[in-house]
């Protein structure tokens, strides 16, 4: 007895997407760090793992869900391994969601599948995916905002509306990134019926929104990383609209607008084949690669448009959104291998690439691809049965040729930022007091006191911290370091590393600077100031 055609349906929807997640979860976990790496992730780490505060906004949401998850899965593999762990999972299942959407929307499964594997090997995604970040996070909550606005639309039941009201409050509880869906997701369940009652569903956003309040609570008892100490009221807007990092306007521009969209397009020649070609500039073989999938996206783009206009205008939206949108709204100056011909020499830079804010404009492009090469090849007069079949390997180029990039279990990604951290600390005596200068020379360090136990005696000083009040605060409550009469008013670098020099001398602490650390002998730097 063979299906209805209801329950074949069902069953596409369910088995393609599963596939997808089994295809990409199985990549992800080969490729998974099994440390902590660089950048922000042993911040995060160490904040999972104390409950506290990372940087502004907070990502109050993540710490919560990544302290429960850890106490599942560490004692089987390990701390940091486990929150790496949920990023992959979490990436996995966002593509499987918008692997589901492609299914009901085009009912292709086999075009559905190769699409939504094509995104999720895209190199931005496919890197969020393998280390401690909120990105992976990030995008399953934007992918389920969006899944859940398609179901409002297709039931015509206010349920999924008040749903997705509530998983988008958790999304700004979560990161901000996670509401880049909701302006596709909002014309995706449109009807006058649905959003009869606006005030209500405002009302269920703020339910879900109030998890931020875990920062309020929470910084009151001055957990191990507590960045902005958000124990009142206003500490917590200054958190939640990271003022401490003096986000910039929208005008005037940090860089010339044809500078922020080359970047937009050099961080896309990267999604493809980062492994050709690892370095920034262009090549004949990895932009080449870029170029033929940017084709078979538009193909998907063309035929996702003559399949189904409602679902195809949606992501469309999406991808203007994930593009322009944050390019206009972010604001960013050059990266740092962008731009030297076109800017002053003196111009100021980003401090890392900032690929990673694009990475749902990428999934747009992927899902586009991964989808067009498939129906191409369904579109081929007299064409084997067999070739769209053939088409769907199309998907697992990218696999090919980001591996070795993108792979976080091989050197030095896999051990770099564990070595680096304790090679500062190991060289450190007793009790020393260590300058730091920036991400990479903190936050390791944190990871191995917080979450490994390691040297806790030593303090580490974050020089780019300084000018915030809340963290001279801290120096002084904590370390005795500054006294109270340099916690409110900046007085400049030099007078704050001297104040800090002297509270050494008197607590009979050595001080050293983490970026002179060779390993072999600990370098005394006060003297010298």
């Amino acid at each position: 007895m063979g299906f209805t055609p209801r329950l074949r349906a069902s069953a596409a929807e369910i088995f393609s997407p599963l596939l997808v997640f089994l295809t990409l979860f199985l990549v992800y976990i080969a490729t998974l760090a099994p440390s902590v790496t660089l950048w922000d992730s042993g911040e995060f780490l160490s904040a999972i793992h104390s409950l506290g505060i990372p940087h502004p906004p907070g990502t109050p949401l993540y710490v919560l869900i990544g302290n429960v998850w850890a106490k599942i899965f560490s004692p089987i593999v390990g701390f940091a391994y486990s929150i790496n762990f949920l990023s992959a999972t979490c990436s996995a299942i966002a593509c499987a969601l918008m692997a589901n959407l492609f299914v009901r929307w085009t009912g292709d499964r086999l075009a559905a599948y190769a699409a939504a594997v094509c995104a999720g090997l895209t190199s931005s995604l496919w890197l969020s995916a393998t280390e401690t970040e909120v990105y992976s996070s990030a995008l399953l909550v934007g992918c389920l905002i969006f899944w859940i606005a398609d179901r409002a639309n297709a039931t015509r039941e206010r349920k999924w509306l008040i749903l997705g009201a509530y998983v988008a409050g958790l999304g700004f509880a979560l990161h901000l990134t996670a509401l880049l869906t909701v302006p596709a997701a909002l014309y995706l369940a449109w009807s006058r019926k649905l959003f009869r009652n606006i005030p209500a569903l405002a009302i269920t956003f703020i339910v879900g929104a109030s998890a931020v309040a875990f920062m309020l609570i929470r910084a009151k008892h001055d957990p191990a990383i507590n960045q902005g100490n958000p124990s009142t009221i206003s500490a917590l807007v200054d958190v939640l609209l990271r003022k401490q990092y003096m986000p910039a306007p929208p005008w005037p521009r940090q860089a010339p607008v044809f500078i922020q969209v080359g970047n937009l397009f050099e961080y896309a020649d990267w999604q493809i084949a980062l492994g050709l070609a690892p370095d920034p500039p262009p090549t004949v073989a990895r932009t080449g690669l870029s170029i033929v999938y940017g084709i078979l996206g538009i193909a998907g783009f063309i035929e996702h448009r003559r399949i189904d206009r409602r679902s195809w205008r949606a992501m469309l939206i999406l991808f203007l959104t994930a593009t322009v949108g944050v390019l206009f709204y972010l604001n960013l100056k050059a990266s740092p291998s962008y731009g030297g011909s076109f800017i002053p020499a003196n111009a100021k830079h980003e401090a890392r690439e900032r690929d990673y804010f694009f990475a749902l404009a990428f999934m747009c492009w992927g899902l586009w691809a991964g989808f067009g090469a498939v129906r191409l090849a369904r579109r081929v007069k007299r064409a084997p049965a067999w070739l769209p079949g053939v088409a769907t390997f199309a998907a697992f180029v990218p696999a090919v040729f980001n591996w070795s990039a993108v792979s976080r279990r091989i050197e030095p990604a896999a051990s770099e930022a564990r070595r680096d951290g304790m090679r500062i600390l190991s060289s450190a005596p007793l009790r020393a007091v260590i300058f730091s200068h920036g991400d990479n020379e903190t936050y390791p360090v944190w990871y191995l006191q917080q979450v490994e136990h390691y040297r806790r005696d030593v303090t580490i000083v974050v020089v780019p911290l300084l000018p915030a009040s809340w963290y001279r605060a801290e120096l002084a409550r904590r370390e005795r370091l500054l006294t109270p009469d340099f916690v409110p008013t900046w007085r400049g670098a030099p007078q704050v590393v001297a104040a800090l020099c002297a509270g050494a001398a008197r607590e009979h602490r050595p001080v050293g600077d983490a970026g002179l650390i060779t390993g072999d002998k600990f370098p005394a730097t006060c003297a010298s100031r």
